[in-house]
């Protein structure tokens, strides 16, 4: 399969919407994004930090973890999409009242390292005074075990197949994001060479 088959996932970062950050920061919030639960105990508390509109996708301040309400989960079950699932939370606004509805989400599909060998470089110059850069235009999915959802080894990233895309968009969820990973692009001086 092809980049332009794949899409990544998140939310729009949209002030307005609740931000709910985590309250136990012992807990290995990356397993959590994995789908590892080893020693967590459930319900995960969140509290709400910023925002106020209570949407489908919620940010909690732990990049790649993400809360989903009960309409994108009924979504995802009713269309029995893979290589997800929810664990349990509690959710409190600002005063200590409890926020029904949502779940988090982990990501439990997977794939290989995220790969920019087959990229294009472009150039661009983010501000007429400023230096032109060389960017990767695109990016390649290894050794993707073949779920709906799934994040490549070692980041926190979550991608999704186009039909995922596609059901996601249909539904009309709030919040989401959904980019293309044939248009994603990066600097390249952020990639890391191995050695």
């Amino acid at each position: 399969m092809e980049s332009k088959d794949f899409f990544s996932l998140s939310s729009k970062l949209s002030s307005s919407t609740v931000q709910a950050h985590p309250i136990d920061l012992k807990i290995d919030h990356s397993k959590l994004i994995k789908g590892d639960y080893t020693g967590v105990n459930f319900p995960v508390i969140f509290k709400q930090k910023y925002g106020n509109e209570l949407d489908d996708i919620l940010d909690t301040g732990v990049v790649g973890l993400f809360l989903i309400s009960d309409r994108m989960k009924t979504v995802l079950e009713e269309n029995n999409l893979t290589g997800w699932k929810t664990f349990p939370i509690k959710l409190y606004d600002k005063n200590g009242d409890e926020i029904v509805g949502y779940h988090g989400l982990s990501i439990t599909g997977r794939c290989g390292s995220a790969s920019f060998e087959k990229s294009e470089i472009i150039e661009k110059q983010l501000v007429p005074t400023g230096p032109v850069c060389k960017y990767y235009k695109g990016i390649s999915i290894d050794n993707w075990d073949g779920m709906d959802f799934f994040s490549p080894d070692k980041k926190y990233r979550a991608f999704i197949t186009k039909k995922t895309a596609d059901i996601l968009k249909k539904s009309k969820l709030t919040n989401v994001r959904l980019e293309n990973l044939a248009d994603q692009e990066i600097d390249v001086r952020h990639v890391k060479k191995d050695a």
